[in-house]
């Protein structure tokens, strides 16, 4: 009594890799205090939330907030970078009161991990607390320039915190960091995603991308990301791949990331000098999960049981739905690739062959019916 049943599925899993877009230089400075004005390379809307201070010091301005304040930045489109400078962060319980900066980032919060650059004569440098916001030494009124947040930015809050006392606030610098090219292929902001084989593979379209007159975005399918122009499987109007097994082997890492560039007879021109490429979702897609049944003797008196094994192939844990001669279906978890259960004769039963037969079977990400 043996029985093989194939179940056919190809999952694959997804994760971030790092953006491929270009840098520029954070030599904009953002000067309107509300209201939205076109900049370089983005409009930018400024709001605040609280109260504003017209105040400057050590060439820091145009933005001074209160304690529990924060000043909200939206930029249309994205923009790659940003750089900001910081003065009067206090940390004097004693005298004036306690606060340290908070950045969010596309309505995240975002710790800042890399120091500023201490600006002469405007006290000492501030410091990166434990949690990733900024504050000021012990006893101190410190400052920092070129804080630089580097990732695809389009809305950034700066927030004054206030720890304890009555700090006197902050003032704070913005600059937007432009590249010479307005080509922008945005971002792919997918989680990590499980497909099975037969279904596409598809994503949400880029987020935000930037293009100029003549340009065009498109969706690229690619094995290296070392060297993604020269990779190339499959091109796509929309984020929409499926796996080809002409080109392509289960188990391996592919890439999906979005492209814009200008316009080259329906697809992006490859050698367009602001050809810009999106962060990349790396696609693995896995081989099926299959079940074979085995018993050590398959002679079975009538009214009488004996061990039956399945054997399974995929990714555990499997879900396992079977039906016996006496039974109707039944579902067991299966935590490995191998499981047993019993299977019995009716009483009575004539001489002949007993089916035992599975009905469904899942794995870590497929169910196949």
């Amino acid at each position: 009594m043996k029985k093989k049943y194939g179940l056919y599925v190809y999952p694959f899993l997804l994760f971030l890799l790092p953006a491929q877009t270009s840098k520029g230089q954070c030599l904009i400075k953002v000067t309107h205090q509300s209201g939205t004005l076109q900049y370089e390379c983005s409009a930018v809307t400024a709001e605040l939330d609280g109260v504003l201070i017209n105040f400057s010091a050590c060439g820091v301005s145009p933005y001074g907030i209160l304690p529990g304040d924060s000043y909200t930045f939206t930029f249309s489109p994205g923009v790659p970078a940003v750089r900001v400078s910081l003065v009067a962060i206090n940390n004097d319980p004693g005298i004036n009161g306690t606060e340290e900066v908070a950045f969010s980032v596309n309505g995240s919060f975002y710790p800042i991990t890399v120091p500023g650059v201490p600006i002469a004569g405007c006290g000492p440098p501030a410091l990166i607390s434990p949690t990733g916001t900024i504050q000021a030494c012990n006893g101190c009124n410190s400052a920092w320039a070129d804080i630089v947040i580097t990732e695809p930015i389009t809305t950034l809050k700066i927030e004054d915190v206030l720890i304890s006392g009555s700090p006197a606030g902050i003032v704070f610098s913005l600059y937007l960091c432009c590249s010479s090219c307005n080509t922008y292929a945005g971002q792919m902001q997918d989680d990590p995603l499980d497909a099975c084989f037969g279904n596409p593979a598809s994503l949400s379209p880029s987020f935000q991308p930037g293009l100029e007159s003549n340009d065009i975005l498109q969706y690229i399918l690619f094995s290296n990301p070392s060297d993604t122009l020269g990779s190339f499987l499959a091109t796509s109007p929309s984020p929409t791949f499926a796996f080809n097994p002409a080109t392509m082997t289960l188990g391996v890492p592919y890439y999906i990331a979005a492209i814009a560039g200008n316009n080259l007879g329906g697809n992006v021109d490859l050698n367009d000098p602001c050809l810009d490429i999106s962060n990349a979702v790396p696609v693995t897609w896995h081989p099926r999960p299959t079940v074979e049944f085995a018993v050590v003797d398959p002679n079975v008196c009538a009214g009488a049981c004996t061990t039956v094994t399945a054997n399974l192939t995929g990714t555990p844990p499997f879900i396992l739905t079977y039906t016996t001669p006496v039974s109707g279906p039944a579902a067991v978890i299966v935590p490995t690739n191998s499981s047993s259960f019993q299977a019995c004769a009716p009483p009575g039963a004539p001489a002949g062959s007993l089916l035992v037969q599975a009905t469904q079977l899942a794995d870590a990400y497929c169910t196949c019916p």
